[in-house]
């Protein structure tokens, strides 16, 4: 059943106070049990939680020290349905590597590492890429991705992301 019917029928129910086992709420909106099962599973973790989990869980990302407040962040995005997780990739290691390069000094972050490198020799077919990215930036860069997300009123678990050159 579409996310939006089950919005529907959730917010149906708890307008009507309606109770969840009772026949189907409204015609083409599904039953009572479809809308609770869904209002559950969107309570618990995301998918944009698991996909970043399995590129930058704890487990999975050693920090790297000549990083101040080094983060994990992954391209791309979680809550993409091309994350790295949602095709294939249970751990960052078999991402492409990133760092933040230092080039400047001062006290705004994407000033200070405006650049990133690559780590080692990528083949060029990994799925996703995880960089290693100082705390405060990742969450300003995320911050903002998030505004975005809010304000453009993405609704769906994940979004297309397209790259144009």
């Amino acid at each position: 059943m579409p996310d939006r019917l089950c919005l529907q029928g959730i917010l149906f129910a708890l307008y009507n106070d309606r109770a969840w086992r009772s026949p189907p709420l409204e015609p083409g909106v599904g039953s009572g049990q479809s809308c609770w099962r869904r209002l559950d599973r969107w309570q618990k973790k995301s998918p944009a939680d698991n996909n970043r989990q399995a590129i930058c869980g704890t487990t999975k990302c050693t920090k790297d020290p000549t990083i101040t407040d080094d983060s994990c962040d992954e391209f791309p995005f979680a809550g993409a349905y091309e994350s790295g997780a949602l095709n294939g990739v249970d751990h960052g290691k078999d991402c492409a590597q990133v760092t933040a390069v230092k080039k400047g000094s001062g006290t705004g972050l994407p000033t200070v590492r405006p650049t990133v490198a690559v780590i080692g020799t990528p083949s060029g077919n990994e799925k996703c890429v995880r960089g290693h990215i100082p705390g405060p930036l990742n969450s300003d860069l995320g911050g903002a991705y998030g505004n975005f997300v809010i304000s453009a009123r993405l609704t769906d678990d994940a979004l297309r992301l397209q790259i144009a050159s």
